[in-house]
């Protein structure tokens, strides 16, 4: 098994979230397109609204899995530098203030 170097992961994730945000665009770019069209019907119209809620669904469910990613590495990263720090410094709070 190989080993990822560090932020390989995360570089995965905010590629195919990138990815994700293009392909958003376009979609909705040719849903705007047919909004366009002479012959667009009342149920065309509830059919195209239906497709961009289903997008927008689709891109906040993986914005939420971004920002959730995000803010644990956050997280992380800082606890683990308190920790050290105030292992190093043992006058520093380890824990921080509520």
């Amino acid at each position: 098994m190989s080993e990822q170097r560090p932020g390989e992961q995360t570089r995965i994730v905010l590629r195919s979230f990138g990815v994700m945000v293009t392909t958003f665009e376009e979609q909705m770019m040719q849903l705007l397109e047919r909004t366009q069209r002479n012959d667009l019907t009342v149920d065309d119209a509830l059919e195209l609204a239906a497709q961009a809620l289903a997008l927008s669904m689709r891109l906040s469910r993986r914005l939420r899995e971004v920002n959730e990613l995000v803010l644990s590495l956050q997280e992380r990263s800082l606890g683990e530098l308190r920790a050290r720090l105030a292992q190093r410094f043992p006058a520093m709070p380890a824990e921080p203030e509520e």
